[in-house]
């Protein structure tokens, strides 16, 4: 059930019904029209702009027009009364029964409220995260996890049948010196290297020591004083299956998980690289060419010693890049983003048409390149969106949060979570859009005040909890009752009518935020509702309006209802974005 959804369609029906009797031309195009929650609810609960839409193409009054479509709104048995303003915007009142309705399907649905088959089906795939394997996961990693995986949580919740993809950059450069790295710790495990600092541009963290140890517990001191083509292959593949082992242990404690790894080196040595390009060449997407010197960046002079050099080079700017890009370069040797192409083009043939990569802001010059080689190797039937993640500033009391001494120069999960509940650092990450700057305060979380989006949403909860508590203190059992009786709405004050209102339209919230990929809006939503609760906890504490009065059953009955509602609603919410519903701000 999908309220402004319905009552949009009713608008436009009862248009398109005074287009079938005449009375509107026929050819008028009725797309534009919207139905919206106005900001005060003083003249009705919902408000349209058909009239004007419908008016500007026929060039006459809209206000003639909004008398038409009132006239047939006010037909349909949701409408309680409909009312024209200004220069023809309708307000919508609609009958007290539709909220009862609504607030029934709430109880009905439990969880499952603001579910929907919008996506129908359609498989999409949400690569995210994707740190290379050469290291424990770090707060620059964090923000990008927790995002990617609630982002895949609302697209289910609205139909789409998602598949979570972490692409394991095994491959490279970076690979070869994390191999580089465990040499020089297993070394050193055998007194190599004493008084000396790791090398430079190695990787400095302890997390290396214990796999030299694990190397020198199964091969003692097989790989000492040998070159680099003996030990390199083994140190490289063990280093980066423990540095998996790792991230998927920090993901854990997220409770983000992930339904495919794709390795970058399997991709390489399968072949499949070599096809893409082979198929890119067939297609005529590529050639043999020279680019153009870069120019310096800032007050920095071009390279005096730059030479252009034939190079196998992907027609991008074909299809919307701003240059053309290398894919070979002079010596033959694959650019990253012949990588990437057969990669993309590898899960185009897995089946999905839509992909979705979720990446650190940094990489946002990357975008065009890619896009221009999804679209053209797959001849445009593929679609990539990538969305870029801000970094995160961490502080504690005001000051930088210090980094650990096991991971180098980063901060881990690990460390962060150590100091709060996973789900407390996911509604903070949350909160934000995901390309907004944030510092992220821990202390904050514990504070009681209006800047900390934790406090009203657990706070409800705590509330909420208290009071059903209460009722099986008062009544000696538990209240069960998920039957909405008639009058519901109207035996509520205006503030709870309000609330139940806010529930109503939580179904087309969640769809929104699904589509603009906006996790954000579904917090937002939370610490309203919860806010809302919140007033309403104090309103009753200072007139004495209790939730709970043994000589009013019927009254105490509408309000525990509208307390499952509004728990359910938050739950359903907090489920949608893969956090748990927050009993309690104290540690587990």
């Amino acid at each position: 059930m999908n309220l402004l959804k319905d009552i949009k369609n009713l608008v436009v029906q009862s248009a398109g019904d005074l287009q079938k009797s005449g009375e509107i031309a026929a050819d008028v195009n009725l797309s534009d029209i919207i139905v919206e929650i106005p900001p005060v609810s003083d003249f009705g609960h919902l408000a349209t702009n058909a009239a004007m839409v419908i008016a500007k193409q026929l060039k006459t009054n809209p206000r003639s027009i909004a008398d038409l479509i009132a006239r047939a709104l006010k037909a349909s048995d949701k409408i309680a009364d409909v009312s024209i303003a200004g220069p023809g915007f309708i307000n919508i009142t609609l009958k007290d029964s539709v909220w009862d309705n609504s607030a029934a399907e709430v109880l009905k649905s439990g969880n499952k409220y603001g579910n929907s088959d919008f996506g129908k089906g359609e498989k999409v795939n949400v690569e995210f995260l994707s740190a290379n394997p050469t290291g424990p996961i770090h707060v620059g990693h964090t923000r990008g996890a927790i995002f990617g995986n609630a982002l895949s949580e609302l697209l289910k919740k609205v139909g789409y049948s998602v598949t979570k993809e972490y692409y394991i950059n095994d491959y490279g450069v970076q690979i070869e010196t994390l191999a580089n790295s465990v040499y020089w710790r297993y070394e050193e495990l055998f007194g190599l290297h004493k008084d000396e600092s790791i090398t430079e541009g190695f990787y400095p963290g302890d997390y290396i020591i214990p796999v030299a140890q694990e190397i020198k517990d199964e091969y003692g001191n097989k790989f000492i004083w040998q070159p680099r083509e003996i030990w390199a292959d083994h140190f490289n593949k063990t280093a980066v299956s423990r540095m998996m082992d790792s991230i998927r242990s920090d993901l854990a404690k997220l409770d983000v998980y992930f339904d495919v790894f794709t390795s970058e080196r399997n991709l390489v040595e399968s072949g499949k690289v070599d096809a893409a390009i082979a198929k890119m060449n067939t297609m005529g997407l590529l050639y043999k060419g020279t680019l153009a010197q870069p120019l310096g960046e800032g007050d920095s002079e071009p390279d005096p010693d730059w030479k252009p050099e034939i190079q196998t080079l992907f027609r991008s700017s074909k299809f919307g890049d701003t240059s053309d890009r290398v894919v070979l370069r002079a010596d033959d040797s694959k650019t990253y983003l012949a990588s990437d192409i057969a990669y993309h083009f590898d899960k185009f043939q897995r089946g999905f048409n839509k992909m979705i990569d979720v990446w650190g802001a940094d990489h946002g010059g990357y975008v065009p390149r890619l896009k221009a080689a999804v679209t053209a190797i797959t001849g445009g039937k593929g679609e990539v969106e990538t969305e870029l993640v801000q970094m995160v500033n961490l502080l504690k009391d005001g000051k930088p949060f210090r980094m650990s001494k096991r991971a180098g120069n980063f901060v881990l999960v690990s460390d962060i979570l150590e100091e709060i509940d996973a789900n407390v650092l996911k509604v903070f990450m949350l909160s934000r859009t995901p390309e907004t700057q944030m510092s992220f305060d821990l202390a904050r979380t514990s504070e009681q005040s209006k800047d900390n989006p934790i406090y009203y949403i657990q706070y409800a909860f705590g509330r909420m909890n208290s009071v059903l508590n209460n009722y099986k203190n008062t009544f000696g059992t538990e209240f069960t009752n998920n039957e909405i009786a008639t009058d519901f709405y109207k035996n509520l004050t205006p503030a709870e009518q309000e609330i139940i209102r806010d529930v109503a339209f939580f179904p087309q919230l969640i769809e929104s935020a699904a589509l603009k990929k906006a996790p954000n809006l579904v917090v937002g939503y939370l610490e309203k509702l919860s806010q809302k609760f919140h007033s309403i906890w104090t309103m009753g504490a200072k007139s004495g309006d209790k939730f709970i009065n043994a000589d009013e059953p019927l009254k105490t009955n509408n309000k525990m209802l509208m307390i499952k509602i509004i728990k359910t609603t938050i739950q359903s919410g907090l489920n949608a974005l893969g956090i748990e519903a927050i009993q309690s701000l104290e540690r587990k």
